[in-house]
């Protein structure tokens, strides 16, 4: 049985910001029904211990060996959740603290310190637990430099018991990449001969991101077409070429969403469950969620357009704000839940303003309402800049909410663009936009607008939608196969 050690900054249930929770939390479940033994290591943040997850201590007082000068201790603890193993880092120094990342004025200034000392803290951790994994599977920078780690431990310590691990590092996102001053190193006891042009220097700087490219022994992303379009200048952030250098042990592999949480038919937190031989419930939870925001007389008709989006310019936010008083033209109304840069905060709340009877903004996130949203919208708004995955898509489609996208990343493998009623025959689900403009992405808008006019024609888009099976039984498989094949060479 090949075993797996997933390095992750975030995973539901116990820590989220973005998709990286919902596929660290997936993920290693989906491994685990096909017999593959894997595991989890996270920081232990502090809210974590606030909370019911049946926490226990395995150990306390471990230190890891920061630089020559500093030496953190940490406590490990575990818990089991849907079957997977999840171990805790705990360093109140480090994690105890509101955010994950930082503030909305920023990172934190200490990151670059937080996430090395994790990333030593890996190798005690599987020590300590007797689990010696096949792979290390990384996940976005964060946690980076176990790559750089584990080859240096595999150099210079023939007695390690990571002399056959392998290491996989997967993409999440490249915009963010985490680049710090040079004495980064020197602060997490990395030698200086890292510190080159083939290794972690770029442009002066220490590059977490690329870190993860060079010393990994394969590197995924999360779609096909992402996969393709960050060994571009325009989508690759300085790290195209790096990547192109690596391009033979590059592949994209789709994110999966988990249906047993994802599901109109048995989600609790809807007005009323539905699904695909009876869609009456999902006009009920539109019924509810326009009584709640807008208090209307009338509403059957009208199209109700939803969003569930980080606030920032890689989702086209900037695209809804430049829009709005087109859309604002039509006879519908929009709900948008997120929360990210301020600077679209307050435009778009001057926007909820002017709007008020026919816009709602939450600033923010709650999971009972971005379900509410899901249900209850008829269309969903995802007009991203780019978009490595993407799961709004994935999760809008099972409940039958279509989605308006643009045509990249993840969106582009996911959705089949319907221009005609033809394209519903060949399973359309969903509208398209290619060139990143405010025309195009309102054209795409109103072309799907004008198919919600048409009963008939909506409710066989919404079944094409509903049919979509997105699990992550294929991804698991596709990341087994890659486990075995790395496993595999000497």
């Amino acid at each position: 049985m090949i075993k797996v050690a997933m390095c992750v900054s975030e995973a539901v249930p116990f820590a989220k910001t973005g998709g990286l929770a919902d596929v660290a939390g997936a993920l290693p479940q989906a491994l685990k029904k096909i017999n593959v033994d894997s595991i989890v290591v996270m920081p232990g943040y502090g809210f974590i211990f606030e909370k019911k997850y049946d926490l226990k201590k395995i150990s306390e007082n471990m230190v890891v060996e920061l630089n020559n000068s500093t030496r953190e201790p940490f406590d490990l603890y575990t818990t089991t959740y849907n079957d997977v193993d999840f171990y805790f880092i705990k360093n109140d120094n480090f994690f105890n603290r509101e955010n994950l990342y930082g503030t909305p004025l920023g990172d934190y200034e200490d990151n670059n310190i937080r996430f090395g000392f994790f990333s030593k803290a890996v190798f005690k951790v599987l020590e300590k637990i007797s689990f010696i994994p096949d792979i290390i599977h990384l996940h976005d920078y964060h946690f980076a430099l176990v790559s750089v780690l584990l080859r240096d431990l595999q150099v210079k310590n023939l007695k390690s018991p990571f002399l056959k691990t392998r290491a996989v590092f997967t993409i999440h996102n490249i915009a963010y990449q985490g680049i710090y001053d040079k004495d980064t190193l020197a602060k997490c006891g990395i030698g200086s001969e890292y510190f080159n042009i083939d290794g972690l220097e770029f442009f002066g700087k220490v590059n977490f991101m690329k870190a993860g490219i060079v010393y990994s022994d394969k590197i995924t992303t999360v779609s096909p077409t992402y996969a393709k379009e960050i060994l571009t200048g325009q989508n690759g952030y300085g790290l195209d070429g790096v990547l192109k250098s690596r391009q033979e042990d590059l592949l994209g592999i789709i994110n999966g969403i988990d249906y047993d949480v994802w599901n109109p038919a048995s989600d609790p937190n809807i007005s009323k469950n539905y699904d695909i031989s009876d869609l009456g419930g999902k006009q009920t939870c539109k019924k509810t969620l326009i009584n709640n925001l807008f208090h209307p007389e009338r509403f059957e008709n009208k199209p109700l357009l939803g969003m569930v989006s980080r606030l920032s310019e890689q989702k086209g936010i900037d695209l809804i704000v430049d829009a709005m008083d087109l859309i604002m033209q039509n006879d519908l109304y929009l709900v948008i839940l997120g929360t990210g840069d301020e600077k679209y905060h307050h435009l778009l709340q001057k926007l909820a303003e002017k709007y008020r009877l026919k816009f709602n903004l939450e600033i923010g996130y709650s999971d009972k309402m971005s379900r509410e949203i899901y249900s209850g919208a008829d269309i969903f708004l995802m007009p991203s800049n780019y978009e490595p995955c993407g799961l709004g898509q994935l999760i809008s489609l099972k409940y039958g909410t279509i989605p308006v996208v643009r045509n990249t990343g993840g969106l582009a493998d996911t959705i089949i663009d319907i221009i005609s009623a033809n394209d519903i025959e060949n399973g359309g689900q969903g509208f398209k936009f290619n060139n990143y403009s405010t025309d195009k992405f309102y054209s795409a808008l109103m072309r799907a607008i004008d198919f919600y006019k048409d009963k008939k024609l909506w409710n066989r888009i919404i079944i094409n939608g509903m049919s979509c099976n997105f699990s992550w039984e294929y991804s698991a498989e596709k990341y087994r196969e890659l486990y075995e094949n790395l496993s595999r060479k000497e």
